[in-house]
């Protein structure tokens, strides 16, 4: 499974579209090694660690140590499948770190599944999680999910195990130490310090759960801390600005409904819904038929009931208060415990229909079937809706999100864009969210024209719009900008599922400047 994993994502990496957050994760992480070959042994000099953390302390830093590997290590070779990169932070190469990582993920979370439940949960539960087209999507992309998937489901899995070994202690020891990688990848690892805490209290005896936990504990934290040398100067400050991130941060805006809202105000649901409504529903069916064997078998397995926990916990916390947005994203790390209950609920239908071969025919038949999805909506993943909504179609008349992190500003679009843009044309990438985010989309063939993709403040100068459809992003210039050449078969090319387009490329007519200044160039109709 971790294989055929591997095969299928590393061949479609190119799919997708750069995404908001791949240049910020990746760049840290080649940074990252440009100062450490530079200072050597004195990179945990405080000068060199100010130097290498300094802009990019919101986040641990283990994910982008892990794609600044990748993208160093892939630059000699990129030219050969990928082309030239004329941003030279090489994203392209940097994906296949979660790529990888996304194998790890499939292949452990089957293995776990076949161990405690038989070979035909197994493979179930892999296959359910490397069909949901969302994870399948995320594992594309050079950020930081995928990593907290893996390191996320290997410290629950590796926390409820050590609970159970022969020798308690040392195996937390090393169950804590699995806990740090999570640590220090993203803050969301804190909260599997209650959920190792109920499976110790409801597996041990007090005294002995407190001190399993204290192991455990004094493991991930050491380590972590140890992970991270940016905290080790100015520790209480540095320590509370890494606390304060998911408060002293920037208001995301969402879509939701028909109505933008801010990151902070979205209704309870949101979370619940996008956990229903991204999964094909026939792997629910089988996720809930997990629950109720789980119930069945309570007495006898209690692993599964820490699985739903986990994902209880994740969709209880976003559904008070705290930030949420970019859809399913922020709780990515609960679909591979779900997969493991489709498994768990798969092996049990299994077991039924062993003895007829009409059944296994159909079972399998039903789990290939679930990978519909990822084949029609790739590379754009990030935009499936099931059967609940009404598909793409119906989130579109609902007023969902229909895409949130630019992948569908694909490669096929920018290429259109670089057929079509005379040289040195005015092309502008909207929404942007930073500074910089259209410099950063440039294509090696746009680049050969002389076209620099430029943020959103240039649309009202640009002869060419590329638009992502994130509308909770566009602003009342792009709204008149698109509004003004509606109707004017402008529209000269777009990237769509199911009938509705995610993005699209506009031939922007601007009125003719009677008096061009030097690089003006005149209005030709």
């Amino acid at each position: 499974m971790s294989a055929l994993a591997a095969l299928l994502t590393i061949a479609t990496l190119g799919g997708p579209g750069l995404t908001i957050d791949e240049p910020l994760d990746v760049r840290p992480g080649r940074d990252y090694f440009t100062v450490a070959q530079r200072a050597g042994w004195r990179f945990f000099e405080r000068a060199n660690v100010d130097l290498a953390f300094r802009d990019n302390a919101e986040h641990p830093p283990l994910g982008r140590w892990l794609l600044g590997l990748a993208s160093r290590l892939g630059e000699p070779f990129e030219p050969l499948w990928n082309g030239f990169d004329p941003t030279g932070v090489h994203v392209a190469s940097g994906r296949f770190a979660p790529a990888l990582a996304f194998a790890a993920l499939v292949g452990l979370i089957a293995a776990e599944a076949a161990r405690r439940w038989g070979t035909s949960s197994g493979l179930a539960a892999g296959w359910a999680l490397l069909v949901m087209p969302r994870v399948f999507s995320h594992a594309h992309l050079a950020a930081l999910d995928t990593f907290l998937s893996l390191f996320w489901t290997l410290a629950l899995l590796a926390g409820a195990r050590a609970v159970e070994a022969r020798r308690v202690t040392p195996a937390m020891l090393g169950a804590g130490a699995l806990w740090a990688l999570a640590l220090l990848t993203k803050i969301h690892a804190w909260l599997l310090a209650p959920l190792i805490l109920s499976w110790a209290l409801a597996r041990l005896p007090p005294s002995r759960a407190v001190k399993a936990m204290a192991v455990w504990t004094t493991s991930g934290v050491v380590l972590f801390f140890a992970g991270w040398p940016w905290l080790w100067y100015d520790t209480i400050a540095r320590w509370t600005a890494y606390w304060g991130t998911s408060v002293a941060r920037a208001t995301i805006r969402v879509e939701y409904f028909g109505r933008i809202w801010n990151d902070r105000d979205v209704p309870w649901h949101y979370p619940w819904l996008y956990f229903a409504v991204t999964v094909p529903v026939l792997l629910h069916a089988a996720g809930a038929l997990g629950v109720v064997r789980a119930w069945r078998a309570r007495r006898e397995d209690r692993l599964p009931f820490l699985l739903i926990a986990s994902i209880l916990l994740f969709l209880t916390v976003f559904s008070t208060g705290v930030p949420v947005y970019d859809g399913e994203r922020l709780f990515l790390h609960v679909f591979p415990a779900w997969a493991m209950l489709i498994g768990y609920g798969c092996g049990r239908v299994w077991e039924v229909v062993q003895g007829s071969r009409p059944g296994r025919i159909m079972v399998v038949g039903v789990l290939l079937s679930q990978s519909y999805g990822v084949v029609t909506m790739h590379p754009f993943g990030l935009s499936y809706y099931n059967f609940l909504v009404g598909g793409l179609p119906g989130a579109e008349r609902l007023g969902l999100e229909l895409t949130y992190w630019g992948d569908a500003v694909d490669r096929v679009l920018l290429d259109e864009l670089a057929r079509r843009a005379d040289e040195g044309s005015v092309a502008a990438l909207a929404p942007t969210l930073y500074p910089g985010q259209g410099v950063m989309t440039t294509t090696a063939s746009l680049a050969r024209r002389d076209v620099i993709l430029q943020d959103e403040s240039a649309v009202d100068r640009a002869d060419w719009v590329v638009v992502s459809r994130r509308r909770a992003y566009w602003s009342p210039e792009l709204v008149k900008a698109l509004d003004s050449v509606a109707g004017h078969d402008l529209q000269v090319a777009s990237r769509s599922r199911q009938g509705v387009w995610l993005s699209a490329l506009w031939r922007v007519r601007r009125p003719p400047n009677p008096n061009p200044r030097n690089g003006d160039k005149p209005f030709i109709p």
